[in-house]
């Protein structure tokens, strides 16, 4: 073989190795991005893979109790009715045994035996005025409007739904194991959509509290509906909770639901709609420092500036425990400027990093509104907790299936929400609103 045919093949496979190597590349690029998906700063631990917790290096790992933990005894509930349990003779010899020498006393909590349907026929009498000669309808609260089905049929139905996250068929074996009451899947539908209309003006009066809220915590997830993605947005105080369901993530949710004139505080993370929407921002610092912490275990340049932001956190938290006034305030929220403008001006030479120092940098009027206004808090926690029940029911249910499911799952998830938040019994409240 001679060297020009030497050098030919040497060429071929100088290309067919960069041919194999571009493909291997790309392949590299997807890999990663799917990775992302669950390794990234703002990843749950629900999504990590790969068992990421880090356990303590002291700790033996033992289940149960530590050491010098109290336990907790169930009290005693008062007896509703009282048993004597008696015996008259000796089960070996037969011999009759008289009066006892102790009573021992045991206190059982039971629940009923699985409670049969009551049918009752309601025979509604009908008047004619004498005055205005219009049709006069006698009511009971317990007979609801429409149906078959009582007020707490619907109740319970929602309830086992929304609360305890049943899909319709495991709610119809529910309903007819405790009640014997056969019902289908569509029909459970049905009366969750009842539900959602006796509770309508409370979700427009929990809209209104939101809309006048002087702070809120407002966040989104994704959700589909029909298989298409929509996003679910909350937005909550400490005593209400409001949920919408739509196509946008964009601004004009935020212009839907709190209209122009919303003049309060909303805590978030760094969604650009939000900065769009009202200048009267803060900024999530839970998000912050995960990504600063992300960045630190993979860049040792990082590292610095993640202990700097989360000493500054820390001590910025712990200066207002107990609430300053409003010139230490001021004092803190300059320094924590000061501060900030130091680390983000260092000079970074990875992108990742420099890339993270932008997102700060976009945002630096929003990180410190907590510093001088009472009340703010400092991460949009309370927003992400509001959302939690609202992934798992995703994960149940899949996909919503139409507009009018949609619209019954606002209603319903935003009241009983709000009701818990208040601490209120939520059976009662619904049964309530049926009968009203």
């Amino acid at each position: 073989m001679d060297e020009g045919e030497i050098n030919r093949q040497l060429r071929e496979l100088v290309e067919q190795l960069k041919h194999e190597n571009e493909l291997l590349k790309a392949k590299v690029i997807e890999l990663e991005a799917r990775l992302a998906q669950y390794e990234n700063a703002h990843t749950p631990p629900s999504l990590r893979r790969g068992g990421n917790r880090k356990k303590d290096k002291d700790s033996k790992g033992k289940p149960g109790q530590k050491i010098g933990h109290k336990g907790l005894t169930r009290s005693y509930a008062a007896p509703d009715n009282q048993v004597e349990v008696t015996a008259d003779r000796c089960p070996d010899c037969g011999s009759e045994l008289g009066s006892p020498f102790r009573i021992e006393s045991r206190i059982i909590e039971e629940i009923p035996e699985p409670q049969p349907v009551m049918v009752t026929e309601y025979k509604i009498a009908h008047y004619r005025c004498p005055c205005c000669r219009k049709e006069v309808v006698a009511n009971d609260t317990s007979c609801p409007h429409e149906g078959k089905f009582g007020n707490n049929i619907i109740a319970q139905a929602t309830l086992l739904k929304y609360e305890d996250r049943l899909p319709h068929r495991k709610i119809k074996s529910a309903l007819n194991r405790m009640h014997g009451l056969k019902i289908s899947p569509a029909t459970i539908f049905d009366l969750t959509r009842r539900a959602a209309e006796a509770v309508q003006s409370e979700y427009h009066a929990i809209l209104n509290k939101i809309r006048g809220a002087p702070i809120l915590y407002v966040d989104e997830t994704g959700i589909h509906v029909q298989g298409e993605k929509h996003w679910i947005w909350t937005f909550t105080t400490p005593s209400e909770t409001f949920f919408v369901i739509r196509k946008s993530r964009g601004t004009k949710v935020l212009i839907e639901v709190l209209t122009r004139r919303f003049k309060g505080i909303i805590v978030c993370d760094g969604w650009k709609p939000y900065a769009r929407f009202t200048k009267r921002l803060q900024r999530c610092w839970a998000h912050l420092l995960r990504e600063s912490k992300d960045l630190s275990e993979k860049f040792e340049e990082a590292i610095p500036l993640h202990n700097a932001l989360k000493e500054l956190y820390e001590s910025l938290t712990k200066a207002l425990e107990n609430d300053p006034p409003p010139e230490v305030r001021i004092n803190l929220w300059n320094s924590a400027q000061e501060a900030l403008r130091h680390w983000i001006g260092n000079v970074y030479s990875i992108e990742k990093v420099q890339r993270f120092i932008g997102k700060i940098n976009n945002g630096f009027d929003y990180w410190f509104t907590f510093i001088i206004n009472p009340g703010v808090e400092p991460t949009n926690n309370r927003a992400e907790r509001a959302l939690r029940p609202q992934v798992i029911l995703r994960k149940i249910l899949g996909t919503l299936r139409n507009d009018k499911g949609t619209s019954i799952h606002e209603r319903i998830m935003t009241t009983l929400a709000t009701w818990g938040q208040r601490g209120l019994d939520c059976l009662q409240m619904l049964t309530a609103k049926l009968a009203s």
